[in-house]
This record gives C-alpha cells, sequence and structure tokens, in this order.
C-alpha cells in the first residue's frame, strides 16, 4: 500500500495527467467537446499516484467520441446499458470507461459515493472539487457525500474501509454511523463484489486496524460468518504478524507483493487464511459472500491443515501436508527459523536416497502402498534415521512387514 506522502499543486496535476500518453491522446481528440476526468485517476494523481482507473464524461455524443479516439488506441468497444457507460478495452489490458454528461458536472459529482472521488479534471477547467474532496483527500478523511447515495448501491459500506486504509486514514463519524445503521444491506451485494473490495483491504499495509472498524460496524461480521470472539482472536494474529513482516528482508520481503490469485498478493494470502480460521476443517461452503478461486481454496485448506497440526504433529508430517502452504505456516506461526528445515524438507522429498521408482522395482509395489512405503521412507531420512540406500531397504523391508501385519 502507498501511503499518502505528497499532494499535488494544480500546476503539477495538469503536469502529472497530460504526461500520461493515453490522457494526452484522449484529450487532444476531445476538440470541440467537453471532456473531465473524473473519480479514483484524479484522487490519486493529486496523491502522486499513478491509477488504473480511468474514467471520463464527456458532454456530446458519446459513441461517435469513442469511436474517434479508437482510430488512435486502436481497442475494443463494449457498450453497456446500465449507465450509459462505454468501455475501451486496450491489449495491454488498460481500459477507459466513458459516460455522457446527464445534467451539469456538480450533479453528476453529487450522485458518487465519497467527496474524494467527487472531483473532476479538464485542461480548459482544471480541478472541480464542489464537494471539497480535496480537503477531504489532504486530511485523509472518507466521507460520505449523502444517505442516499450510500444506500443506491451498499457495496460503498465495504468501500469506505477499503479507501480508509489505502489512505491510511478515517471514515468520518456521521459516515461511519450510517454505516453501522444500514450495514444489514451487504447483503444484497453479490459475493464477486465484496470479494474485490475485501482483498483489496488485505492486500493494504494495516488491514488488522480497518477490518477491527469494520467489525464494530457490524460490517465484517456480515461478511464472515465467524463469532466475534474468533475474528478479534484473528485480527490480533493478522496484526502481529504484519509486524514481524516489516523485518523481513530480501526475496522473501518482495515475494509478499506479488500477485497470488484474484488479485490478491502474497501478503493478503497470508491475512486471508488468518482471516478465516475458525477452528475447524476450511470450508468454502461457510463463507458464501466471499468468492474464492480453486488455488485460493486448496492454498487455504492446506494452510489450515498445517496451522492446526503444527503444535501435535512431527515437522515432516506438517510440511508434507501442507505442501507449497508450508511457507504460509511457518510466516503465521513466526517459525522463520524452520526454514531451513523446510528447505532440507523439500531437498530430502525430491532427491531421496532411494527413489520411487527404484522402491517400486526392488519390492514389486504400486499404488497406494508404493506412496506410503515413500512417505515413511523420506521421513525417515529427514529424520535422519536413514543416511545410506542400505539403510532404505532395511526400513522398507519394515515398513511392509509393519503394513502386512497391519493389513
Amino acid at each position: 500500500m502507498i501511503i499518502l506522502t505528497m499532494f499535488l499543486s494544480e500546476q503539477n496535476l495538469k503536469e502529472r495527467i497530460l504526461k500520461d500518453r493515453y490522457n494526452s491522446i484522449i484529450f487532444r481528440e476531445s476538440r470541440g467537446e467537453d471532456l473531465f476526468l473524473v473519480g479514483g485517476y484524479v484522487r490519486d494523481a493529486l496523491r502522486g499516484i499513478n491509477s488504473a482507473d480511468r474514467d471520463y464524461i464527456v458532454t456530446g455524443n458519446t459513441k461517435s467520441f469513442v469511436s474517434k479516439i479508437n482510430e488512435a488506441l486502436k481497442g475494443t468497444i463494449v457498450e453497456f446499458k446500465k449507465g450509459k457507460l462505454i468501455r475501451l478495452y486496450l491489449k495491454n489490458g488498460i481500459t477507459f470507461d466513458i459516460s455522457r454528461l446527464a445534467g451539469s458536472l456538480e450533479e453528476d459529482l453529487s450522485k458518487r459515493d465519497f467527496t474524494i472521488n467527487a472531483i473532476a479534471w479538464s485542461p480548459v477547467c482544471g480541478l472541480v472539487d464542489p464537494c471539497n474532496g480535496r480537503k477531504d483527500l489532504k486530511n485523509r478523511i472518507v466521507r460520505s457525500l449523502s444517505d442516499e447515495n450510500m444506500m443506491s448501491d451498499p457495496l460503498r459500506l465495504v468501500r469506505a474501509y477499503r479507501f480508509a486504509s489505502e489512505l491510511n486514514g478515517t471514515i468520518e463519524r456521521r459516515s461511519r454511523q450510517l454505516i453501522k445503521v444500514i450495514h444489514t444491506m451487504i447483503e444484497k451485494i453479490s459475493p464477486e463484489r465484496i470479494t474485490s473490495e475485501l482483498y483489496n483491504i488485505l492486500n493494504s499495509d494495516n488491514p488488522a486496524k480497518y477490518l477491527k472498524m469494520a467489525l464494530c460496524d457490524s460490517v465484517l461480521k456480515t461478511i464472515l460468518p465467524i463469532s466475534e470472539r474468533m475474528l478479534r482472536a484473528n485480527l490480533k494474529v493478522i496484526s502481529t504478524m504484519d509486524g514481524k513482516l516489516n523485518k523481513f528482508d530480501g526475496k522473501y520481503k518482495l515475494g509478499l507483493e506479488k500477485l497470488f490469485s484474484q488479485n490478491l498478493t502474497f501478503k493478503g494470502l497470508l491475512h486471508l487464511e488468518i482471516l478465516l480460521w475458525h477452528e475447524g476443517e476450511f470450508l468454502p461452503l461457510l463463507f458464501p459472500k466471499v468468492k474464492l478461486s480453486n488455488k485460493m481454496i486448496r492454498r487455504i485448506t492446506l494452510a489450515h491443515r498445517g496451522m492446526s497440526e503444527f503444535e501435535g504433529s512431527s515437522l515432516f508430517d506438517v510440511f508434507c501436508d501442507t505442501k507449497e502452504s508450508a511457507l504460509d505456516v511457518l510466516v503465521i506461526k513466526d517459525r522463520m527459523d524452520l526454514l531451513k528445515e523446510y528447505e532440507r524438507f523439500l531437498n530430502v522429498w525430491e532427491r531421496g536416497i532411494i527413489s520411487p521408482f527404484e522402491i517400486s522395482e526392488i519390492f514389486k509395489i504400486r499404488g497406494v502402498k508404493l506412496g506410503q512405503v515413500i512417505r515413511k521412507c523420506r521421513k525417515e531420512q529427514f529424520e535422519k534415521r536413514i543416511i545410506t540406500k542400505r539403510d532404505a531397504i532395511k526400513v522398507i523391508n519394515g515398513i511392509l512387514h509393519n503394513i502386512s501385519y497391519q493389513t
């Protein structure tokens, strides 16, 4: 997360916006028409941050304007009925949302969610800020524009905490009181939209602070059916872990910011694994408001298995059962001192003293029995009770004898 560290003057804002190739092209092609850059891009540009959000409103014919700029940008045009929005997709993944201005610019801005998003800019008019969003942005305050605006799209209740986390700021008192009163409206929102906002919070540097706020306002419990006691305990673990993560060095620290799945970073993934912990087997059906990819489900399932086993199982069994989530478990349990042991486990598992093929050929076993023997043999090697291939063969004979006796 990038915390507000600078605030641009209007002249610097103009230079930043027009320095962007795409903004330069689109404003150049708008000759004869009033065109404004609005919302998230202006908000982030004022903070000195490049934003992926590019929303424009135009006073003229939207279709003809998009066709004109597409001659220069060569993208794909998609029309949406809702809000009369036209989206232009470029091959590099950048998108532009362009809609027609209905009424005055001030009326359009007044229908948005928060003051910090009700700011517009154009080369002709400069900064247009009828709701004092710039002041709130500078003070890192998330303030709703009206009760009606919040209720018109209840996802805005969750977005309030997301913007507060991005700014490392606060939600204005009256806005937060409104959220407390109407929090049940979140139940009407699709899991996909809620998940996107939740993941943005989890990707931030201090998610525990803002998730705790959401918990106090009954928002988090509406999303996650976990007891308040457990959620508070989980948030405490997240806060403690983040203090440790700040001390990571080199490749491990850089790796935390890489994307894992669904736009969630590895750091966000660690937060999610802790947040969804409820002292039981991880079952995605228990969390209908969180849309999880299959990749995410597998990772969380394995991490929770390792978290359950960590205190009562051997290190080998924890590593073996958690697979790619083993590193997550070490971080969550604050046992990065065992990292070299995990690396040794990987080496033993991948390059055992005796290979699976050799075991199969020597002892004429296949399938489940072969898998059992391989795991027990690797465990003996990891725990340094197998040093040579002769040791391995002797151990395997004992393993097979025990298996035959048990069956």
